[in-house]
């Protein structure tokens, strides 16, 4: 069975809540590894990212993720990767031309310094993030941070690409801050979409993806592996999840963005989210302001 829906990104913009969300629905069957990355494989492999996650790299390993699906209407995935690589449309349209294309996107200001504390508190950076933004970093990884912590955030040819692939209809565009305000309305328009039945409600309360950071060196190098995070999923039960996070895992207040480097920011996405606020017909000014 194919799958026929896909959230395509952005990273850090609520898609790993939408993903549960839409798991509990009856109609929809989402792949068991979230993140597949099998459209964006050869592209990371390229490159060398340095994220720890689990990929499939063949068609029938690929295929094998919905083995499982019985009576379901819809089929997806949320792979973030698929956003950026600009191959990536043209290879869900040759897969299946009806694919429906979910995106999600965050103020890039916000997404990429929230992906860069992520990131930071497993690990994968040491560098500071005003040093990756102004490009003085001397890391070999350099240019990877770049991408991940500010160019993932200029929306408008990512988007393009999409549009240019898929018809408009096929596409949703959603925004970071309707799943924060107005997430039943948002759940409501992705059932609808996906055609499935609208009357369902999953469980909202639930919160994925919250600010944690480890509480010691050896925890946070586990913690780099994404299997070793999805395997503590799906062996423990949630209560045996809640104890482990708050014994070895803090709750720590969120980092403030320096002003200064905010206003530089603004200064490299502000084309960008003009741009892009034209194209999904949305003011997107408040990114800036």
């Amino acid at each position: 069975m194919k799958p026929n829906f896909f959230i395509v990104g952005t990273p850090k913009a609520g898609t790993t809540s939408l993903y549960e969300y839409l798991q509990e629905h009856p109609d929809v069957y989402m792949s068991p590894i979230k993140e597949t990355n099998y459209f964006s494989f050869e592209e990371i492999q390229k490159q060398g990212l340095f994220y720890n996650e689990e990929h499939i790299n063949s068609i029938d390993k690929y295929l094998a993720q919905f083995a499982d699906v019985r009576t379901e209407k819809a089929i997806g995935e949320a792979s973030v990767s698929y956003l950026f690589y600009d191959s990536v449309p043209d290879k869900i349209k040759n897969f299946n031309p009806h694919s429906k294309i979910i995106i999600v996107l965050r103020n890039p200001i916000e997404r990429g310094f929230s992906h860069y504390l992520m990131d930071k508190r497993i690990g994968f950076v040491k560098n500071k993030y005003g040093d990756i933004v102004h490009k003085k970093s001397h890391n070999k990884k350099a240019f990877l941070y770049y991408q991940q912590y500010v160019a993932l955030g200029l929306y408008y040819e990512q988007l393009q690409r999409y549009f240019s692939v898929f018809d408009k209809k096929q596409i949703l565009v959603l925004l970071y801050e309707d799943i924060n305000q107005h997430i039943e309305e948002v759940v409501h328009n992705i059932y609808s979409f996906l055609e499935v039945d609208t009357s369902f409600k999953p469980d909202l309360n639930k919160k994925h993806n919250t600010f944690i950071a480890p509480k010691n060196p050896v925890i946070q190098h586990l913690y780099k592996f994404k299997m070793v995070r999805n395997v503590a999923k799906r062996v423990f039960n949630n209560s045996f999840q809640h104890s482990i996070k708050n014994n070895f895992f803090s709750k720590e207040k969120k980092p403030v963005l320096d002003n200064g480097l905010k206003k530089d920011l603004i200064e490299i996405y502000r084309s960008d989210i003009d741009k892009t606020a034209e194209l999904i017909n949305r003011d997107l000014r408040s990114w800036y302001s």
